[in-house]
């Protein structure tokens, strides 16, 4: 017997379809849209990527994405408290990596590796008669473990101390940092509540706690730093909140940052020093902690040093990219460089992919 179809599936099989037209009438625009960007449509195809962006670029445009994904970051919210994956809820409107809470498995070995890196770059800018000197940025969560719903292990409390203790053993030079963090956080905001980077207060902390450790780098060239304006800083680890704010209201307050530019005192002392050794003979290499002007970490190690620099950093790219791109450019090259800085933010230590094999360029072929 074959079935039989009653008034009820019949409706059901017209709204079926009326859905289908419903859906192939409103993707069209979408369709001719996405035609008209692209310029190497045949190749995508033939290399089967066309369908790939086809789907990532209708799926933004879909009407029912937002809604859906906003309902489901309030159910999970709502049962869980917690934010969508790559952020960690903690209190007072406060905000965390999970970065920074993820502690690999071959964490020693993750260390080594990046140790033996770090001592490759020692060796090749002594060849050039070049100091290394290592700014290992704190986390966030160990610098404010009290704003967090959950406690850091011991084994990533404890990793700042035992950086710099390798480093030592390597016979390469590393500011203590966290010390002048944790003694001074609780009375200004050193790290920016929903961003991952430091404030510019941990900024400025940063640049005179490395002049007051090495004296030696102190020069004679007057700088002056002075605020300038207000910003509101839209943080970083918000993309992550896809809840209704009216939720949580807490973690969606702006945060209001000031920002600073610093000068050279002196025209005079300007003009003699884009000709002079001084300005050549320290860089600071980093990654968006220095690169991000907002933080103006540049500026305030100019004031806090007394001197010019050279900085070469990388937003988004880790501080192994930042020293590759550094030591393939003039700088490392011009042979007047005495002393480099390496700002190097510790949860790089906890990421589980790294980069070796991607240094393994032409002009840095020494780091392997």
């Amino acid at each position: 017997m074959f079935p039989v179809m009653n008034s009820a599936s019949k409706i059901n099989g017209i709204l079926f379809c009326v859905m289908l037209c419903g859906m192939f009438l409103y993707s069209l625009p979408a369709v001719f849209a996405f035609a008209g960007t692209q310029t190497q449509a045949l190749s995508l195809f033939l290399d089967g990527k066309l369908v790939r962006k086809f789907e990532q670029f209708y799926d933004k445009q879909l009407f029912l994405r937002d809604p859906s994904v906003e309902l489901w970051a309030n159910i999970q919210h709502a049962i869980f408290r917690e934010g969508a994956s790559g952020v960690v809820l903690g209190r007072d409107g406060w905000l965390f990596t999970n970065q920074e809470y993820l502690q690999p498995r071959d964490l020693d070995g993750n260390l080594e590796r990046q140790l033996e890196l770090i001592d490759k770059v020692r060796a090749q800018l002594a060849q050039q008669g070049a100091r290394l000197i290592v700014l290992p940025v704190p986390m966030k969560l160990d610098t404010y473990a009290a704003h967090s719903t959950y406690a850091p292990s011991p084994r990533i409390s404890g990793l700042y101390e035992q950086f710099r203790q390798r480093l030592s053993e390597h016979g390469i030079d590393a500011v203590d940092l966290r010390s002048a963090y944790l003694s001074a956080a609780a009375d200004e905001p050193l790290f920016l509540r929903n961003d991952t980077h430091w404030s510019p207060r941990g900024a400025e902390l940063a640049a005179r706690t490395l002049a007051r450790q090495f004296p030696e780098l102190i020069g004679e060239t007057p700088y002056l730093t002075q605020a300038v304006s207000e910003k509101t800083v839209t943080g970083d680890l918000l993309n992550y909140l896809k809840f209704d704010p009216r939720l949580a209201p807490s973690y969606f307050e702006p945060v209001h940052i000031q920002l600073y530019e610093t000068l050279q005192q002196s025209r005079d002392d300007l003009a003699a020093s884009l000709f002079g050794d001084e300005a050549v003979s320290l860089a600071l290499v980093g990654t968006s902690y220095t690169r991000i002007d907002d933080w103006n970490f540049v500026g305030f190690l100019k004031e806090a040093l007394q001197r010019d620099l050279v900085s070469v950093a990388l937003e988004a790219r880790g501080p192994f990219q930042s020293m590759t791109e550094f030591l393939a450019g003039p700088a490392a090259q011009s042979g007047e460089l005495q002393t480099v800085i390496w700002e190097f933010p510790l949860r790089t230590l906890l990421a589980q992919r790294q980069i070796p094999s991607a240094l393994a360029t032409p002009e840095t072929a020494q780091l392997q």
